[in-house]
C-alpha cells in the first residue's frame, strides 16, 4: 500500500520525456534481449501488434520489473495519434457529462463580471475590451463547468441519496393526500381540508426552495398567494404552471442519456472488432465509472419541484432582498445543525453569484431531501398524527434509501473494477486501486449524508426521547467525525477523481510500476508484459464485453424507471389538483376536520381512502 501512495505522489516529478512501459520499451527489450522466455525466437516477438481477424496473437514478451524500471523509467505519454487512449474517453464520456451537469440543479456559480460586457463596439477601446471579454468570459465559464462536473463526480452519493428522499416524500404526500381517518369507535372521519391539501401540493412543487433569511419565508408567502378558498381557479392554474416549469424527464435527461448509451454501444462494438485492445477496454471502464453523473442526472430529472424558482417568486410579486456579508453570516449562525452552519458560512465568504436572480433560491441537490422534509414538518397536515404516520420516514426506510443510493453509486464502479482487474496484468493494480479507494469514500459520504438528513428532520422531542442518540449529534462528535472521516474522504475523493481521470487520458498509468505483476511488494521474480494483442488480452475481452453489456442494461433500466416514476407522479399530481377545485368529484372538499361523514359517502368518493385504528 505504501508503494501505491509513493507512486501517485511521485508522478508529477517523473520526466515526461521518458519512454515508460510502452512500445518503445518493448523495442528496447528486443534490442537488448531482455525478455525472459528464450524458447521463442526473437523474430517471432511483435511490439505494438493490433488485432486483426486471422492473425495469431502476439507472444507474451515479459521483462523483469527491475530491468523495466532501470531502462524504461517514467511513463508512456499518450500519443496524439493514439485516439483510442485519450479521444475516446474525452469525446464519449466527459463531453456528454457537460450536458448532464447542466440538468443537475445548483445554487451558486462562477460567473463573469458584468464589467466584461460593459463596452461599446463603436469605439476602438470598446473593440479591444470586447476581444478581451470574449477570451476571459469563455475561460471563466469553462472553469465553472469543469468544477461543477468534478464536484458531481467527486461525491455523487449525497446527490443521489437526497434526491431519493425527496422522491419518496413526494410519492407519499401525493398518495395519501385524499386519505381519511376514522378513529376506533367514532363515526367522525378526519380528512385534510382544501387548504391543507393545497399546502401539501405546494410542498411537492416548492420544497426545494431554501429559507435564506428571516425576512423571506417562501412557504409562508406561497401559502398566502395560493389561497384555495378565495381563488380556487387561480390556484389550479398556478399549481399547473409550477409543475410545467419543471422539464419533463425526456426533454431534460432522455436526449443526453441516449447519446451516452450510444457511446457505450459503440465502444462495445469496437471490442468485437478489436479483441485484446486494452485502450478500448480501459476507455469502456472509464465510461462506466463516470456513469455516476448520469445517475445523478436521472434522479434530479424525476423530481417534480422546479429547479428554477422564478415562477414561484412571480406568484408572490415581491422584490428580491439583498443582504450584506454580516447579515448572511448572522443568519448562518442560526442554523440548527453544524454542517448547515459551515456550509452557509462558506457560501457567504465565497461571494459566488447565485444561479438564479429571484426572490427565492433552490438549495443544493445534496440538501433537497432535507429541505423537503422540513417544509413538510411545517405544514398544518403534519400536526395530524394519522397523516404524519402515513408519510414520515421510518428507520427502515432511511436504511433502505441509504443502501439503494450506495448501490446506484457502487455498481458502475464495480463493473469498471471488474474490467480493470481482468485486464492483464490481472489483479489489483493502479487503475483498479483508484476505483476501490473512490468507492470506499463514497460509502462515507452516503452514510454521513443520511445521518445529516435524519437529524436535520427530527424534533427536539425526538432527541429528548432518545437521549443516547442525542449524544452522537453533539458538536464535539461532529468535529471528530469531520477530522477522522470526512476530511480524509474528501481528499481521497478529489485526488482519485481528478488524478485518476488525468492519468487515464495522458497515459501516466502506462509505467513499469502499474503494469508489474508484483503489485505492491515487487518481488525479484515480478515481471512486466510489454507485448500487445496477446492470448491473455484476447481472453480478457470476454469480461470486457460482459461488463459493458451489464452497464448498458443497468443504465437503460435506471433511465426508464426514472422516466416512468416522473410520469406517474406528474399524472397523480394533476389529478390531485383537479380535486381541489372540483367539489362534485371529491365529496370530502369543504368538510372541516372532524366532520361527520357517512360510510356510503366515503365509499362513493374516488381515490379517497379510509384508515381505521
Amino acid at each position: 500500500m505504501n508503494t501505491f501512495f509513493t507512486l501517485f505522489f511521485t508522478f508529477p516529478v517523473i520526466a515526461v520525456g521518458d519512454i515508460g512501459a510502452g512500445v518503445l520499451c518493448c523495442d528496447l527489450a528486443l534490442q537488448k534481449s531482455a525478455y525472459i522466455s528464450t524458447n521463442i525466437s526473437r523474430s517471432d516477438y511483435k511490439c505494438g501488434q493490433s488485432y486483426r481477424e486471422g492473425i495469431p496473437p502476439a507472444p507474451q514478451l515479459s521483462v523483469l520489473t527491475p530491468w523495466c524500471q532501470a531502462n524504461c523509467p517514467g511513463y508512456a505519454l499518450t500519443s496524439p495519434s493514439d485516439t483510442g487512449a485519450w479521444a475516446n474517453p474525452l469525446a464519449q464520456y466527459i463531453l456528454p457529462a457537460v450536458l448532464f451537469s447542466m440538468t443537475i440543479p445548483r445554487r451558486l456559480m462562477l460567473e463573469p463580471s458584468t464589467w466584461l460586457f460593459d463596452f461599446s463596439l463603436h469605439e476602438l477601446h470598446g473593440l479591444i475590451k470586447a476581444v478581451f471579454s470574449l477570451c476571459i468570459a469563455g475561460v471563466i465559464v469553462t472553469l465553472d463547468t469543469a468544477l461543477w462536473i468534478f464536484t458531481i463526480m467527486i461525491a455523487p452519493g449525497p446527490f443521489i441519496f437526497s434526491g431519493f428522499v425527496e422522491a419518496v416524500l413526494d410519492y407519499r404526500i401525493i398518495r395519501n393526500l385524499l386519505d381519511c381517518h376514522i378513529p376506533g369507535g367514532d363515526d367522525h372521519a378526519q380528512c385534510l381540508d382544501r387548504e391543507e391539501r393545497t399546502e401539501l401540493l405546494t410542498v411537492v412543487l416548492a420544497g426545494n426552495l431554501g429559507k435564506e433569511e428571516p425576512e423571506v419565508n417562501p412557504q409562508e408567502e406561497l401559502r398566502e398567494a395560493l389561497d384555495i378558498i378565495k381563488r380556487p381557479d387561480e390556484v389550479e392554474v398556478r399549481l399547473r404552471a409550477m409543475l410545467a416549469c419543471q422539464y419533463t424527464f425526456g426533454s431534460a435527461v432522455g436526449g443526453p442519456v441516449l447519446f451516452y448509451i450510444g457511446a457505450f454501444a459503440y465502444t462495445i462494438a469496437s471490442l468485437h472488432n478489436a479483441k485484446g485492445d486494452q485502450d478500448t477496454a480501459r476507455a469502456l471502464a472509464f465510461g462506466i465509472w463516470w456513469m455516476n453523473i448520469v445517475h445523478v442526472a436521472v434522479i434530479s430529472g424525476l423530481l417534480l419541484a422546479s429547479n428554477n424558482p422564478n415562477t414561484a417568486a412571480g406568484f408572490v410579486s415581491k422584490h428580491k432582498t439583498r443582504l450584506s456579508l454580516e447579515e448572511r453570516l448572522g443568519f448562518a449562525n442560526k442554523r440548527s445543525e453544524m454542517e448547515d452552519r459551515i456550509q452557509a458560512r462558506v457560501e457567504a465568504y465565497s461571494r459566488l453569484s447565485l444561479t438564479y436572480r429571484a426572490r427565492y433560491e433552490p438549495v443544493w441537490m445534496w440538501n433537497r431531501g432535507k429541505s423537503k422534509a422540513q417544509w413538510l414538518h411545517s405544514t398544518a397536515a403534519w400536526e395530524k398524527p394519522w397523516f404524519r404516520e402515513k408519510v414520515h420516514l421510518t428507520i427502515s426506510t432511511w436504511i433502505f434509501l441509504t443502501l439503494i443510493a450506495y448501490t446506484l453509486v457502487l455498481l458502475p464502479c464495480a463493473l469498471a473494477l471488474w474490467i480493470e482487474i481482468n485486464t492483464p496484468p490481472t489483479g489489483l493494480g493502479c487503475r483498479s486501486m483508484t476505483m476501490v479507494l473512490w468507492a470506499c469514500v463514497q460509502s462515507i459520504f452516503v452514510v454521513l449524508c443520511a445521518w445529516s438528513h435524519f437529524k436535520g428532520t427530527r424534533t427536539e422531542k425526538f432527541w429528548s426521547d432518545h437521549a443516547w442518540l442525542d449524544h452522537v449529534r453533539r458538536p464535539q462528535t461532529g468535529i471528530l467525525v469531520a477530522i477522522v472521516f470526512l476530511l480524509p474522504a474528501w481528499i481521497v475523493a478529489v485526488f482519485t477523481t481528478f488524478a485518476g481521470t488525468l492519468m487515464q487520458i495522458t497515459g501516466i498509468f502506462e509505467n513499469c510500476i502499474c503494469l508489474s505483476t508484483g503489485y505492491w511488494s515487487f518481488p525479484p521474480g515480478s515481471t512486466v508484459s510489454l507485448a500487445t494483442d496477446t492470448i491473455h488480452n484476447r481472453h480478457a475481452s470476454r469480461y470486457w464485453n460482459r461488463a459493458g453489456y451489464a452497464a448498458l442494461i443497468f443504465l437503460a433500466c435506471v433511465t426508464y424507471l426514472g422516466w416512468w416514476s416522473q410520469r406517474y407522479l406528474r399524472e397523480k399530481f394533476i389529478e390531485r389538483v383537479k380535486h381541489l377545485v372540483d367539489g362534485e368529484t371529491n365529496p370530502i372538499d369543504g368538510l372541516a376536520v372532524g366532520s361527520s361523514i357517512s360510510p356510503s359517502t366515503i365509499n362513493g368518493a374516488d381515490e379517497v381512502k379510509v384508515s381505521d385504528d
